[in-house]
């Protein structure tokens, strides 16, 4: 049965995140690249770290991570290069 836990959630997200940012600074990754690394890291969090027991469910739970810290970390870029260029954007 799949199951998120909201502190496990948060403590995901915040960790795939990290992670693709030091990918992003570290080996210059282009944006197309990071999204496999945040699957790559959202797995290896449900595996090692929450310790799922089933392939399934910690599948499930890897994608699940791994596309929702994928999405903010382009929301909270697109929203940065919004308000650093505020002439340029929808709200001026």
């Amino acid at each position: 049965m799949v199951q998120m836990i909201i502190i496990q959630a948060f403590a995901a997200f915040g960790a795939i995140m990290l992670l693709l940012v030091f990918v992003k600074l570290f080996f210059h990754a282009h944006d197309v690249m990071l999204f496999p690394a945040a699957f790559a890291f959202g797995l290896f969090y449900t595996a090692f770290i929450e310790r799922r027991t089933e392939l399934l469910e910690g599948a499930i739970i890897g994608a699940v991570y791994a596309l929702a810290a994928y999405g903010l970390y382009m929301l909270v870029k697109k929203l940065s290069k919004l308000y650093r260029h505020s002439k340029d954007g929808p709200f001026h």
